[in-house]
């Protein structure tokens, strides 16, 4: 309710006013449908497109008759409480043997470096990939974004403003009695409560350490005169169809989401936008020793993940699990890919 306006007529010789009350308020239909391609690149993220409309409604509600009230006060009635109450404490103490002080401490799993080429005669060159060793693709997965591909989400949003007309008529007169009471205390008896707590003493402290797996991260900026045409190599794995976006099964083609991920994990998000390539962010993740698997994808991220090595340093097993979902497209999930570590797909998630 945004607003109530309150018009009154008085009615001569007689206790009869007639009122219009106004309230308003509004309710919201919304509705999103996919819209579907057969050409071009499969979007990560899906573009979102929304248009909206406004309609008034005028609603008069039947006249309601209502009495006007008159109130009258008449002599106070007066409580005496003849019960106090005391209160009492006893304490209870509990000994415990042993009692654990814990310490926390931080392992430096690895440090995440990426590169940064500056061109110092204004050159921007042109990257010509090349990739090295073979790669042999996991069971079932999409090497082909199948089509028509989801490709833009439109959505619809409707408001409809409300506008009621309350009108009231009031005729008539309801007396209303109010007693006053005042409370006198005067005791004679008194009764008493007794709370019990416990409290604890321990006999010896052990400490214990809890760790906390980070990594270190770095930018490495080379500046120099820039050729027109650079080849770089990336690992088989790498090439944009092998990075996993997708897997096949009796029930169609789905895209991604995560698992269950390895104890001591941890993981670096690169800010560097360029990185938000699948492709580009596998090979960093093959470039940083210590890196067992990334992801990356959908709204635009590269993360490389780490297992922290109970002695320090990173260890090179398994990482992460990774699922398909029927209601996510192959290309629009994650991409996922495998560094020094292990990545196992574990079916679809039952979405």
């Amino acid at each position: 309710m945004l607003l109530r306006i309150i018009a009154s007529v008085a009615v001569s010789g007689a206790l009869v006013r007639a009122s219009t009350g106004t309230t308003y308020s509004f309710k919201t239909v919304s509705g999103c449908s996919t819209a579907s391609a057969s050409t071009g690149t499969v979007p990560m993220s899906l573009p979102t497109s929304s248009t909206s409309s406004t309609v008034s409604t005028i609603i008069t509600n039947a006249e309601v008759t209502v009495p006007s009230t008159s109130r009258v006060t008449v002599d106070p009635v007066t409580t005496t409480v003849l019960t106090q109450t005391a209160y009492e404490w006893t304490v209870t103490t509990t000994t415990i043997a042993t009692s654990t002080s814990w310490q926390g401490a931080e392992s430096i799993v690895a440090t995440a470096t990426w590169p940064v080429t500056v061109c110092t005669n204004g050159v921007t060159p042109t990257t010509v990939t090349e990739y090295s060793g073979d790669y042999t693709p996991t069971p079932g997965q999409v090497t082909k974004l199948p089509t028509p591909f989801p490709s833009q989400v439109l959505c619809t949003t409707g408001i409809t403003w409300l506008t009621y007309l309350l009108p009231t008529v009031t005729s008539g007169l309801t007396t209303v009695t109010v007693t006053p009471t005042s409370t006198v205390n005067a005791p004679t008896t008194t009764s008493t409560v007794t709370y019990s707590y416990t409290s604890t003493a321990f006999g010896t402290t052990v400490t214990s350490v809890t760790t906390s797996y980070r990594l270190h991260t770095s930018i490495a900026t080379t500046s120099t005169a820039c050729e027109a045409t650079t080849t770089t190599t990336f690992a088989a794995k790498c090439a944009p169809t092998n990075v996993i976006a997708g897997i096949s099964d009796d029930k169609g083609s789905h895209g991604l989401v995560s698992g269950k991920y390895a104890s001591n994990i941890t993981v670096i998000y690169i800010p560097d936008e360029k990185y938000n390539d699948p492709s580009l962010c596998c090979q960093l993740c093959q470039d940083n020793e210590g890196c067992g698997g990334l992801y990356a994808g959908i709204s635009g991220f590269c993360g490389l993940l780490y297992v922290g090595a109970p002695n320090g340093g990173a260890a090179c097993d398994f990482t992460f699990t990774y699922q398909t979902q029927s209601d996510v497209f192959p290309g629009q999930g994650l991409w996922v890919q495998s560094g020094c570590g292990e990545i196992d797909y574990t079916g679809s998630d039952g979405v």
